[in-house]
């Protein structure tokens, strides 16, 4: 199974059900992470523009993907259920 096979296995199954606090807050705080060190490697390697460009897009998909978790952790997920 491939990485991409494993992260689409991870998202689906956290989709499924209703994420709990715990679930959303190590999405977010994994989240932060993961921006700061993508744009720490981006400036060391690219320079300043290319790390805020980086950090920018990083932070608008992740926000996308927390706000929607949070959204489904209210309402459920009933769609992917076949």
């Amino acid at each position: 199974m491939g990485v991409l096979d494993r992260l689409e296995d991870e998202f689906v199954d956290l989709s499924t059900s209703r994420a709990t606090v715990r679930e959303l807050f190590e999405l977010a705080f994994g989240s932060v992470l993961f921006v700061l060190f993508a744009g720490g490697l981006a400036y060391y390697l690219l320079g300043r523009t290319a790390a805020l460009a980086v950090v920018a897009v990083l932070a608008v998909v992740f926000a996308v993907t927390i706000v929607s978790q949070a959204y489904w952790a209210l309402t459920g997920r009933t769609d992917y259920e076949d």
